[in-house]
């Protein structure tokens, strides 16, 4: 499973996946027989049971003989012990997430009265109170925005089954705070970030005005963008995704005209300035930064050089998602719907990346080379 933290900074925002082995789940569990040690992937149907005294639903995502995977009800993904499970009932043939109806007051009882809580049509946001701040609405007019986006090019989406949650915190002070008592390490100048395990964005209110250059839009778009895309289909958040990908499309949406397309609809004003600068300081004469197929290989480059392969993942989806738009929705089908839990060696990554954009990467490495020369 995909268990990484996505991480917003004011520039360029290196993060460090936190992939672990996913751990499975079943046996012992008694709706279940394990006829097999080998591990089993994915089922629709949704159990309820007692873990710790604690009530918990979902659907089991993998399970074995020694764990379960479980996708919950409002969208977090938990990891059982089977011998922690008592109780266990089937509940649905297919998976249903929680109504915001039933996931508000869980969040109101969660943060206590120093918060409030704002729903749209696919958000639920918890801020401080008296914040007059319309972050739903921010939230939502993204998310339109995102799966706009998606449809005018043809890129597979769907509404999640359960409602998007953002947590807001009054300072900088408070969300560091809640992080570490999650037992999450960020380094310090975090604005806010992603968290795929509790499906959830975690930020602080900078008091600024988000719409302002210089402002904390960009942030809040970026984590906004990951969580969309990890919940409508263009990423699944159960299986290694590429980095490039998923931090490619979220920088596409930090430039204004890709977030609100009103501001005009020529393809400079889709440019992510930023990004274009840092992308033509690390160009080398005759390419890019680094080769494609190196980028999409390997994530080793957003530890060794994040700011070039931060500049080289925007620039390469904006180059595909403007050129070649429906190879590009193919790849972003392909990876989304790789198997639960799939590790994503090297050779399988170029392998779908050929298949979608063609065997030669030289020559597509001199055509996105000379398309970044092209723009004003």
């Amino acid at each position: 499973m995909a268990d990484h933290v996505c991480e917003s900074r004011a520039a360029a925002r290196p993060h460090a996946p936190r992939t672990r082995s996913p751990r499975l789940a079943g046996a012992g569990l008694t709706w279940v027989v394990i006829a097999a040690i080998q591990p089993v992937w994915g089922a629709d149907f949704m159990f309820r049971a007692e873990v710790d005294g604690q009530t918990v639903e979902g659907s089991p995502l993998a399970w074995s003989e020694s764990s379960v995977s479980l996708l919950t009800r409002d969208g977090s993904l938990i990891d059982l012990d089977p011998q922690q499970v008592s109780g266990a009932t089937k509940t649905a043939p297919r998976f249903q997430g929680y109504p915001a109806t039933e996931v508000a007051p869980r969040l109101r009882d969660e943060f206590g009265s120093g918060y409030d809580v704002a729903s749209s049509t696919h958000f639920l946001v918890v801020y401080p109170r008296g914040d007059r701040r319309d972050w739903a609405a921010r939230f939502e007019a993204l998310y339109r925005s995102l799966t706009r986006y998606a449809a005018v090019r043809d890129f597979p989406v769907s509404d999640p089954a359960y409602p998007l949650v953002a947590i807001v915190y009054p300072s900088e002070a408070a969300y560091y705070t809640a992080i570490q008592q999650m037992g999450i390490s960020l380094p310090s100048g975090m604005l806010g970030h992603y968290d795929p395990q509790t499906n959830r964005v975690y930020l602080f209110d900078p008091g600024d005005d988000w719409e302002q250059p210089g402002g904390s839009a960009a942030t809040i778009i970026h984590e906004a963008t990951h969580q969309a895309a990890f919940n409508v289909g263009l990423h699944t958040r159960f299986a290694e995704a590429p980095r490039w990908l998923t931090e490619g499309l979220a920088t596409l949406f930090e430039a204004r005209g890709v977030w609100a397309p009103r501001t005009g609809d020529r393809p400079k004003d889709r440019y992510n300035r930023g990004r274009l600068a840092d992308y033509r300081r690390y160009a080398k004469e005759d390419g890019p930064p680094m080769p494609i197929g190196a980028l999409v290989a390997s994530d080793d480059a957003f530890k060794s050089q994040p700011l070039a392969a931060y500049a080289q993942a925007w620039a390469l989806t904006f180059y595909l998602s403007e050129t070649r738009p429906r190879q590009y929705a193919q790849y972003l089908q392909t990876t989304a719907n790789r198997p639960n839990f799939a590790s994503y060696d090297p050779r399988s990554r170029l392998n779908d990346f050929k298949a979608a954009f063609g065997d030669d990467l030289r020559l597509l490495d001199a055509n996105f080379a000379s398309w970044m020369k092209s723009l004003e």
